[in-house]
């Protein structure tokens, strides 16, 4: 029988995602629309190199306020992510706070992952203070859609290559997914025109795979000029039942 700790490692080792040799430092600001083009939301970002229990991670932050689903009001809310980055990355703890625009507290959104036992633990705090949790396997090749433009910067785009993946969403829910890629187009963004790589992330539903048509799809561009910095998003903004937006730097 294989030792679990062991299975573990060895997983970790294949994970898909590498980190580079150097963790960049770097901000920046993102601008959500619908795709009709109605504003949604604006947030601020930060990236930079951390440290987590001896080994090399990295820190996202992120503040942000407008309408952002579920919610039905405008909201603000803050995030902090932090992935390791000792060879490949790997979620590891993640918070995001939500207020309505006078400060109180509508949410709070929390996700830690253990390396060692591959578990991943979901919680959920609502305004009147009651918790949901959930707890899912974990495999080497998760990913979250915190800081997950950062992450996915890294993505072997001259293989020409899909990569397997899972996917843990804030529903919560664990997708299978493959991330493929789909090419090269030049974006027009605010601050001009950019040759971008475009991946799409595919997620596998099983029996309900019949009706992935109806699903808006889930797209990624990034710079083709490395560091292959994020340029834009266009799906789902918060799972389904969310609207479909585009999301840009500026």
């Amino acid at each position: 029988m294989i030792h679990t700790t062991a299975l573990w490692v060895s997983l970790l080792l294949a994970a898909q995602i590498p980190a580079p040799p150097v963790i960049p430092k770097d901000h920046g600001k993102v601008a959500a629309s619908t795709t009709d083009g109605k504003p949604r939301w604006t947030a601020s970002w930060t990236m930079e190199p951390w440290i987590s229990g001896g080994k090399r991670a990295v820190r996202f932050t992120e503040t942000g306020s407008g309408r952002y689903s579920p919610f039905s009001q405008d909201v603000q809310w803050s995030l902090e992510s932090i992935w390791l980055a000792d060879k490949d990355y790997f979620p590891l703890q993640f918070q995001r706070t939500i207020r309505d625009m006078q400060g109180r507290i509508l949410a709070v959104e929390k996700k830690n992952f253990d390396p060692l036992s591959g578990k991943a633990k979901f919680e959920r705090q609502n305004e009147k203070g009651s918790t949901e949790t959930s707890t899912f396997a974990a495999a080497a090749n998760t990913l979250t859609i915190e800081g997950i433009a950062g992450i996915l910067e890294n993505f072997p785009f001259e293989k020409s290559e899909a990569i397997q993946a899972h996917f843990l969403s804030n529903e919560p829910k664990l997708y299978d997914v493959t991330i493929e890629p789909r090419g090269k187009e030049r974006v027009k963004t605010a601050t001009g025109s950019i040759d971008c790589y475009k991946i799409e992330m595919v997620p596998h539903l099983g029996l309900l795979n019949v009706a992935r048509p109806f699903y808006p799809k889930t797209f990624f561009w990034f710079s083709a000029a490395n560091p292959h910095a994020w340029v834009r998003y266009q799906g789902l903004e918060n799972g389904p039942g969310s609207p479909e937006i585009v999301m840009e730097a500026r």
